[in-house]
């Protein structure tokens, strides 16, 4: 369960549950979305095995090099991003059993996937079949094609979000495709963010994400790590002009958030607690937007 890593797959079940409560408000249709919610950890949890299966293969687990995961507590992890001490030999398994797993996974999401579709629409494989091929494809060498190394993940999570609306309103509208554009932006700097620890290791595997293209242009850690922040400030500065009044209090306070961190972890030349904070306060957002929407509570109009 160590691949379980808890950000990504956070932001990827919330972001699918936005969907499904902008499509449908309060009234959401539950049976439907727990089964989409299934199906969306089945498909990231099978990038995440494919991801370390493609790392073992590439040798990028060399000496020295730790695992994914952090000791949080004595009887848990958290991702490699959190506060706390890393696991010195954290246990690395023979390729085959990440295999395994990875069939296993992409299996029961697929028969998931078919399933809702027999429920709701074939649209619905369509568009959930997008995640599933970036899953087995990306670590296998997607990411190393320019434009392609940091935003398949960012792809990955607007089809859950698109997938969550379709399954409460069997439709795909302007709406939904205009709200995901800022979305999409943001997750640029989130994805960012968590390559930059492994900017050196994947310049020498010759990745192609967003952090690797800045550090061949001899640009330092310290000054990537503020390049990355400015996708949030396009992304949330938007989102303020358009959502609705009682929202763009959310958006505003993300805004001075990022701000907040970019100057209070100036040092924090790896973006290891940088990916932490950032990942937290658009987890913050989504969920404070749940529930206003779910008229669970309220925000002042501005």
């Amino acid at each position: 369960m160590a691949e379980v890593r808890i950000l990504p797959m956070s932001l990827m079940l919330l972001t699918c549950l936005l969907g499904g409560f902008f499509a449908a408000g309060p009234h959401l249709n539950w049976k439907i979305m727990g089964l989409v919610l299934l199906n969306a950890f089945c498909f990231l949890y099978t990038a995440h095995l494919n991801d370390t299966y493609w790392d073992i293969r590439k040798g990028e687990y060399e000496e020295g090099r730790k695992l994914h995961s952090v000791r949080f507590r004595e009887d848990g992890y958290l991702p490699r991003w959190g506060f706390g001490y890393e696991i010195p030999n954290a246990p690395i398994l023979p390729k085959h059993y990440y295999l395994a797993a990875m069939a296993l996974s992409a299996i029961t999401g697929v028969s998931i996937m078919l399933h809702i579709s027999t429920l709701i629409g074939w649209l619905y494989s369509a568009l959930a079949l997008v995640g599933l091929l970036l899953a087995l494809t990306y670590s296998a060498g997607l990411d190393r094609i320019p434009a392609l190394g940091d935003t398949m993940w960012e792809i990955g999570v607007l089809f859950a979000l698109y997938c969550g609306y379709y399954s409460q309103r069997q439709a795909l509208d302007p709406f939904i495709v205009s709200a995901s554009v800022p979305l999409f932006i943001s997750l640029i700097s989130i994805k960012a963010l968590d390559s930059l620890p492994d900017t050196i290791v994947d310049n020498k595997q010759s990745k192609v994400t967003l952090t690797v293209f800045l550090y061949r242009k001899g640009l330092s850690l310290k000054a990537i790590r503020h390049i990355c922040y400015l996708p949030f400030y396009i992304a949330f500065l938007t989102l303020y002009f358009t959502l609705p009044p009682n929202l763009k209090l959310g958006a505003l306070a993300v805004v001075l958030s990022f701000i907040a961190q970019q100057a209070a972890l100036h040092n924090d030349e790896e973006g290891r607690k940088s990916i932490v904070l950032a990942s937290f306060t658009i987890l913050a957002f989504i969920v404070v937007a749940l529930t206003v929407i779910a008229g669970l509570a309220t925000l002042p109009s501005i």
